[in-house]
Formats: C-alpha cells, sequence, structure tokens
C-alpha cells in the first residue's frame, strides 16, 4: 500500500513582491544596526537576530518522511516566515516531534541547503496572446534564471500553454537543453490554465521526490477543458507542491483567489508581481526556497515490525510563532517466530487417511482484506466430495484458535471472534466434517 503524506491545513499563503522588498531592505538595515548579519541568501535569514515583527506567522510544511533506516525514521521539512522567507539557523530546540501522540527524543536536526536536495520542478509558463512582447521575453528569461540555478541532482521540466498545453521539453538535467526548449516559445492564443496543471502534474515519474510546479499566468482560464477542482484533485493526488505566480493581476479578483488557494492547499506560496520587471527575482526566491530543508532524524518509540500505520506531527516553535506539519510512515512487517502450526484440540478423527478432495478451492489466496473494495474477503468453495455438513477452523501459526465458521458460512473476512483485523501473515485452516479432516491449508492475508 502507498503511503501518502497528508498535509495539514494552513492559513493562506502569499508573497508580495514589494512586501519581499520592504523585508530585505528592513533586516539588511536590522543587521547594519545590531552589528550581525541577518541574511544566509537573499532569501534566507537567521531567525536570532531578527525583529518578532518578522515572525508574526510560521510555516512549516512536510515535504518528505523516510522509514526505510526503521526504526530510525528520517523527515525532511521546510520553515518560511510571513514574507515568505525561509527561516535559517533552526537548531533542535525549535522543533517537536511527536508520533502517534508520544514525543520523541532525542532528534537530530540539520540544515541543508545547496548542493544537498535534488528537487522535481515542471516550470509550466502562461504563453497566452496577452503575454505578448515584453511580458513574454521577462518570463522566459526568467525561467531560464532558473534553469541556471539548477544544481547537480536537480531535474526540470518546460510546458507552455495557451488554449491548450504543450510540452516544451521533458524532464532532464541538461541546463542548456531547457534553455533551449524555453527560448523557443512564442507568444498567442488562449488561456487553459487548469489543462496544463494537470499535463503537467503527468510529467512527474514515480519514485520521484521533492516535486513541484511554478505556475506563472496573466489572467483567467478561459479554455481549459477540466474545472478548477479537477485540477486541485489532481495535484493533490501526486503530492506536488505548486507555486504560483500572478502577473499583473487585479488583487483580490477571481483568478488571483484561485492562485491563492491552489498554493495554499498543495503546501506552496502565492507571489504576486506588479509587472514582468519582478519576475526573474521571484524565480530566484523559489529556486532558493526549494532546495533549503531541515532534516530531522529520530528512533522511534515503538520498534515494533508490525506493519502498522504511524502518524508523525512536527511542531516549529521560534519564539511565540509556532506551525505545524504532519506525515504517515507503515512499519515494517516481521512474522514473530513461532512454532510450527500444531492440529486444533480436536479429538482423533474416526478414518485418520482421508483422501484429499483436489476439487476443494480458497479463492483469492492470498487475500488482502483493507476495505478496498478488492479482494477484501476469502471464500472456501466446497469440493465435489465434500460434505454439506462442513465446520471451518482457521488457527493462527501457534495453533491458536482465531475463528471458526459453521452454519453454511464461507467466507472469512480476516478477522477474529471479536472483530479485531488479525495481522498480515499465514494462517491454517481445517474443514471438518463431524470428527473428520476432510481438508486443510494455509491462507495468506496481506495488505
Amino acid at each position: 500500500m502507498k503511503i501518502q503524506k497528508l498535509y495539514t491545513s494552513k492559513a493562506e499563503q502569499q508573497v508580495n513582491f514589494w512586501q519581499i522588498i520592504f523585508s530585505i531592505i528592513f533586516l539588511v538595515s536590522f543587521s547594519t544596526l545590531s552589528g550581525n548579519s541577518n541574511l544566509i541568501g537573499s532569501d534566507v535569514f537567521n531567525h536570532n537576530s531578527t525583529s518578532r515583527m518578522t515572525l508574526d506567522t510560521l510555516t512549516l510544511i512536510y515535504n518528505d518522511i523516510d522509514a526505510a533506516g526503521f526504526p530510525k525514521i528520517v523527515s525532511l521539512v521546510t520553515v518560511t516566515n510571513d514574507a515568505g522567507f525561509i527561516v535559517g539557523k533552526l537548531d533542535e530546540n525549535n522543533f517537536l516531534v511527536h508520533e502517534d501522540n508520544v514525543r520523541e527524543l532525542p532528534i537530530l536536526v540539520e540544515e541543508l541547503t545547496s548542493g544537498v536536495v535534488g528537487i522535481n520542478v515542471v516550470l509550466t509558463i502562461d504563453r497566452s496572446g496577452s503575454m505578448r512582447g515584453q511580458p513574454i521575453t521577462d518570463a522566459k528569461n526568467a525561467a531560464s534564471s532558473f534553469v541556471g540555478l539548477m544544481q547537480q541532482d536537480d531535474q526540470s521540466a518546460v510546458v507552455s500553454f495557451a488554449h491548450q498545453p504543450t510540452t516544451d521539453h521533458l524532464f532532464t538535467s541538461n541546463v542548456d537543453s531547457l534553455k533551449a526548449a524555453i527560448a523557443r516559445i512564442q507568444s498567442n492564443g488562449g488561456t487553459a490554465i487548469f489543462d496544463a496543471l494537470i499535463h503537467s502534474v503527468y510529467l512527474m515519474k514515480n519514485g520521484m521526490k521533492n516535486r513541484a510546479i511554478i505556475l506563472l499566468t496573466d489572467g483567467a482560464d478561459m479554455d481549459s477543458q477540466a474545472s478548477y477542482a479537477d485540477a486541485l484533485a489532481t495535484v493533490q493526488s501526486y503530492e506536488v507542491r505548486v507555486f504560483t505566480i500572478g502577473l499583473g493581476l487585479a488583487q483580490g479578483s477571481p483568478e488571483e483567489n484561485i492562485l491563492k488557494d491552489l498554493a495554499s492547499k498543495t503546501g506552496g506560496l502565492y507571489f504576486y508581481s506588479p509587472t514582468s520587471n519582478q519576475l526573474e527575482e521571484i524565480y530566484r526566491a523559489i529556486s532558493q526556497l526549494l532546495h533549503h530543508r531541515y532534516r530531522i532524524t529520530y528512533s522511534t518509540h515503538n520498534p515494533a515490525k508490525d506493519g502498522t500505520l504511524r502518524h508523525v506531527q512536527i511542531d516549529v516553535v521560534v519564539n511565540t510563532a509556532t506551525s505545524k506539519d504532519t506525515a504517515n510512515y507503515r512499519a515494517p512487517y516481521e512474522a514473530p517466530p513461532v512454532d510450527p502450526p500444531v492440529d486444533p484440540p480436536v479429538d482423533p478423527p474416526e478414518d485418520p487417511v482421508i483422501p484429499p478432495d483436489s476439487t476443494f478451492e480458497v479463492i483469492p489466496n492470498p487475500f488482502t482484506p483493507n476495505e478496498d473494495g478488492f479482494n477484501d474477503w476469502t471464500e472456501f468453495r466446497r469440493g465435489s466430495n465434500s460434505p454439506h455438513d462442513w465446520v471451518i477452523t482457521i488457527l493462527d501459526r501457534a495453533g491458536r484458535q482465531v475463528r471458526q465458521l459453521r452454519n453454511g458460512d464461507r467466507i472469512w473476512n480476516g478477522k477474529d471472534e471479536s472483530g479485531q483485523l488479525m495481522l498480515p501473515g499465514s494462517y491454517l485452516y481445517l474443514v471438518t466434517s463431524g470428527k473428520k479432516i476432510i481438508h486443510r491449508g494455509l491462507i495468506q492475508l496481506i495488505r
């Protein structure tokens, strides 16, 4: 079963370009007065030397969780402030980790920056007729700048859209090839934002991590076959973060609100660009945001390899500002060592040598009782030589009775007599008639 990361709801996330510029000026001025450097980069600041004015709101985004080294659990998170800046220089004192409501201690927090975290990004660019002239020129230059900032393990793809989307380049790490594809984009036609989003998502390959879309548009969707709800559901199902850029949109307009909502509900950010002159700085800011992570490592308090779904919550706390996000992982399953299966405590059969009934069937076997509507139960089908008055006894590998089916009941749903779902593993079944065992075998229960 695929375990999906679950994003918690957050307050709407928006970055106004002029707010970024003001914040940079403010931070540089503050650092000059204090004698300390607050800026780690153009869009990253040290929380220890910034005023609390810049930390009224924090946003923590849970990027990934990895249980491959179980019981060691590794998480990647991003932390930004209300101006969209990455919050740097956090440590173990700023994070709380809970697994299934139990606080995990100790934790190790590492700040990762350039060249450590590979990203997979689709640059989705509006090339409608309204982008003709300086806007499309600046948009292509900004996208090329983003590509120029790609690092060793990064890949990008390019999609442009007018009345329909076009794949200008599939995923690659070849910077020159991507820049050439961007340079060939021409402005003409309508606007199909939602179709372009779905098209961009479908370029993502299975196994890709740190996936994102940067969507630039200057208008409302006029030509998509898909609805906004369709596009949002597709993006969320693929766990792709969407960073949206509204170029010259009327603030508070329906088209801007859609871009804000899309970013908020996928763990991205919305950027407002008054004119195309600001696009390059916005793309550079997004690149830095995507490359910055905190890696948080802990050993789970529950090392049992029981196949259960574990819920992890990470909180960040800086001064009085807090934020949290959650993710899930499934513990590996390892069947406990048991003695060889033994027969149940029943009287010996009247005839110890019973000819096997080759027409008796158990279908499906294995089966997966996970309530997804597919192979949720297994059926015992009577053979041509089997009597009608049978009793089916199901035992675990230690010989303990789990369930007994009588009175013509032929279906087992993977639960014991109390209705508790059994753990994955092998189970012995015995089919008896009176004191005779007429069939026996193993059932595999998996999830």
